[in-house]
């Protein structure tokens, strides 16, 4: 039988202990970043997007009658339609002029996550949507957070004069807004006029 002397021990046990704290600590923040990763996921149920997965788009002529006309001072010139059809998937863009100052301009899409080919592609924009992001530039920033009770992806080019936002509306509804010669906040006020309960 082998004795250990009593010096060896305690510093066999002082080397020990250390490495159980930092064990212990990592599997802690392990974890706790799981548990966060797991909350955001409540957010956007995956059930929703089997669910949209064998859920009808809404028509043609729903988004149609849909998009509003006008949208705080913008007034919409443009409108594009079924140019996803082909995709079996139901989208719309509408662009905006500013009433009074022709060089503010804002572009709405909606598409519909519904349908197995947009339930893809919308599960793609909820990950996205749940990550933590920023960049921080000289002139603008583009970041991931929430917003108005949206998980929001945000951009803003001060040099450019361009802002966007994109986010889902209802676990179901993709929205992006882009603003030409506008500030983010901007877009916010004008994102008060859009009625998304009609889609539903």
């Amino acid at each position: 039988m082998i004795i250990e002397k009593p010096k060896k021990r305690i510093y066999r046990i002082l080397v020990i202990i250390p490495l159980l704290f930092f064990v212990g600590i990592s599997c802690q923040k392990r974890d706790s970043s799981e548990k966060v990763a797991a909350e955001k996921s409540l957010d956007f149920p995956l059930k929703s997007i089997q669910d949209l997965a064998i859920t009808i788009p809404v028509t043609r002529e729903q988004l149609k009658n849909w998009i509003p006309n006008q949208i705080g001072e913008f007034t919409v010139i443009r409108t594009v339609i079924g140019y996803k059809e082909s995709a079996d998937m139901s989208a719309i863009k509408a662009t905006y002029g500013h009433g009074s100052d022709p060089s503010k301009q804002v572009v709405l899409e909606i598409l519909d996550g519904a349908g197995p080919v947009a339930s893809v592609l919308l599960s793609g924009s909820i990950q996205k949507l749940n990550l933590d992001f920023e960049e921080l530039k000289p002139d603008g920033y583009s970041k991931i957070h929430e917003r108005n009770g949206y998980r929001v992806w945000e951009v803003e080019n001060t040099q450019d004069e361009l802002a966007e936002l994109e986010f889902i509306d209802a676990g179901r509804f993709l929205v992006t807004l882009k603003g030409h010669h506008l500030r983010n906040d901007e877009l916010w006020t004008l994102v008060d006029y859009l009625d998304f309960k009609t889609l539903k």
